[in-house]
């Protein structure tokens, strides 16, 4: 839906976002926000990136700019072993644990077809390398390898105002930090958890989601939560607003949590004094007319997704 006050504000803001693991195209969860949004998505396959890169198109994407680096990212600027398995995007720096998956009849996901040597590099030199230190917002999806990654840029990571991670709740690699590593990592740099925007749970012996019918004596059931996405968002309370540059910060992150439906947040930070005068200033717009044109999108967002989440469910009931 169109939005003549929310436009002023994206045109004249600039938010980074990352997208590392950006197989299948950069991350559609920013597009309320897209105008606003310069994308860097993550390709290590240099080839494959040379070919996003000249099929890019940037407008069509809903988004100001998007580019594509050759790079992948990791503990230490090394050489690594990159697993390839049967399901290629289980493939990770990290081993898979085959036993495990076979509980859940998922064993031949993660069948070795080969390894690959890669260079990795930390992601704080890649931010150098690559120009983007100045980055609001990353998606992170690298198969177990997530924690190491951030561990390598606290730089970046003490810059960026919203982390969504993949995590996992059980060990499906070998070794592998588990959700609780993570989120001890990222409270203590001051984010906050704000929500999972996506939970994956598994079934013994069948590979058929808990909420879809199944064949033989147990048609319904449950499953073990294995894997997710997390998102946090920088907490806005430990944040200055002094200048214009930290004002600008306190908008972008009031945007990024806005386009994940954290409408409360957004109003408590645009209805600051000192962020509503910036954004008279800076885009001609009122902060409490703001807020209520906000919070008017996303109804009108969250009813869509709604009726959309009915008619999955029916229809798994059903077939």
């Amino acid at each position: 839906m169109a939005s003549h006050l929310v436009d002023q504000l994206l045109r004249a803001i600039r938010i980074v976002g990352l997208d590392i693991g950006a197989r299948g195209g950069f991350t559609t969860d920013l597009s309320p926000i897209g105008a606003a949004v310069e994308a860097i998505g993550f390709e290590p396959d240099s080839e494959e990136c040379d070919r996003l890169n000249a099929s890019v198109n940037a407008e069509a994407s809903g988004l100001r700019a998007l580019r594509y680096i050759p790079t992948a990212v990791g503990r230490a600027d090394e050489e690594r072993m990159l697993n390839l398995y049967r399901a290629r995007g289980c493939s990770s720096l990290l081993t898979a644990d085959p036993d495990f998956a076979a509980l859940y009849a998922r064993d031949d996901y993660f069948i070795l077809d080969g390894q690959v040597r890669v260079r990795v590099e930390r992601l704080d030199a890649a931010a150098e390398r690559f120009g983007f230190t100045d980055a609001h917002y990353m998606k992170i999806d690298i198969q177990g390898a997530e924690l190491e990654a951030m561990q390598s840029a606290p730089n970046l990571v003490s810059h960026l105002l919203a982390i969504r991670s993949e995590v996992e709740f059980a060990p499906i690699y070998q070794d592998q930090p588990l959700f609780a590593d993570v989120d001890a990592e990222l409270r203590a740099k001051g984010f906050m958890l704000a929500r999972f925007p996506q939970l994956h749970a598994w079934r013994r012996g069948t590979k058929v989601r808990n909420d879809r019918w199944a064949p033989g004596p147990v048609p319904l059931s449950e499953g073990q939560l294995i894997h997710g996405d997390v998102l946090y968002l920088r907490r806005p309370e430990l944040m200055a607003a002094d200048t214009e540059t930290q004002q600008d910060r306190l908008i972008a992150l009031a945007l990024i949590a806005y386009a994940y439906g954290h409408v409360d947040l957004s109003g408590s930070v645009l209805t600051r004094p000192e962020v509503a005068g910036r954004l008279k200033t800076m885009a001609n717009v009122e902060a409490n007319a703001l807020v209520a044109e906000l919070g008017r999108l996303h109804v009108a967002r969250r009813r869509k997704q709604l009726r959309r989440l009915a008619f999955s469910g029916l229809r798994g009931l059903i077939q």
